[in-house]
């Protein structure tokens, strides 16, 4: 028993009539004849009284036809389920990034993909890039956001542009920073020997932006004086913005969330020294199959940058 065969006995139960229901289907009367009959012959039940003009149902028959024509419209409902999926309509995205990044970089993507698809549930897998690196190798996640270098022979990488930070300092201690001749980008460059004395804020040993910052201080020879330590960068900002102390925040977060950065009385400065330290990817299994959603965000991702 196959779909065609169920297809054509509902078929042949509203017309009544053999030739016309082969009309219908495009297809020969005995072609019709023959798979209804073998249809009869395999349920071992005489589903069709060929006795009486027109043709009518025997009380087998219609207790068929009724199962028939629900196991039909469960059929087309799952191929059109299907169809959602493959066109990314309907479905799950699980999408790898370090929880600093996810703070200031996915908003904007996540709002656009679920305007675009409005079925689809969007997961984030927060955490470090080593832990992301492992579940990207293992395919539970569609792709993810990392830094490199990653393993290149289980992985495909799509290079990002290489990120960069910036210093927030209270207007406290505003007066205490030196900056150097010029500008180097959008903002002033800091002189980090004139920092000493100002109190900073940073992230847990292990959270990629403290990473990111230790390696900043080595660079331009620096000790901080830490004397609050936090997990996100939203506490950071939110301390900085009191007054607590300085802190190292993303350039985009303070794009996209310091606009009125002279109303909330913090200096933001460019710093020395961090060009190329770091460089994210979108990063997936080598092999794996990608979604119509999964391209679709990794487009919108590679735009953003």
């Amino acid at each position: 028993m196959n779909s065609r065969q169920l297809q054509y006995a509902v078929a042949l139960s509203k017309i009544k009539n053999i030739s016309q229901t082969a009309q219908n289907l495009g297809i020969t009367q005995p072609a019709l004849s023959k798979q209804i009959l073998s249809l009869e012959k395999e349920l071992g039940v005489t589903l069709f009284d060929r006795d009486t003009t027109p043709l009518s149902l025997t009380v087998a028959g219609e207790s068929f036809i009724k199962e028939a024509k629900e196991i039909l419209s469960r059929e087309d409902s799952l191929k059109r389920s299907m169809e959602e999926f493959k066109n990314g309509e309907k479905g799950s995205l699980t999408i790898g990034i370090s929880p600093f990044r996810a703070t200031y970089f996915m908003s904007d993507i996540i709002m656009e993909l679920q305007k675009e698809f409005s079925g689809l549930k969007i997961v984030l897998s927060e955490k470090n890039s080593t832990l992301l690196q492992q579940e990207t190798i293992d395919g539970t996640v569609d792709f993810s956001i990392l830094n490199l270098p990653v393993d290149e022979a289980l992985l495909d990488v799509i290079p990002l542009d290489f990120e960069s930070v910036v210093l927030v300092v209270p207007e406290k201690y505003k007066q205490k920073v030196q900056t150097a001749k010029g500008k180097s980008g959008e903002y002033p460059t800091v002189k980090f020997d004139s920092l000493s004395d100002i109190p900073f804020i940073a992230l847990s040993s292990t959270q990629e932006l403290r990473i990111l910052f230790d390696k900043i201080c080595e660079a331009n020879g620096f000790v901080p004086n830490i004397t609050t330590q936090v997990t996100g960068i939203t506490t950071a900002y939110s301390l900085a913005l009191a007054g607590v102390g300085a802190t190292v925040l993303p350039a985009k977060f303070a794009q996209g969330n310091l606009r009125s950065i002279k109303d909330k009385n913090l200096g933001i400065y460019t710093i020395k020294n961090t060009s190329g330290l770091r460089q994210p990817a979108i990063v997936f299994k080598k092999g794996r199959y990608m979604s119509a959603y999964a391209k679709t965000a990794i487009e919108k991702i590679k735009t953003y940058q």
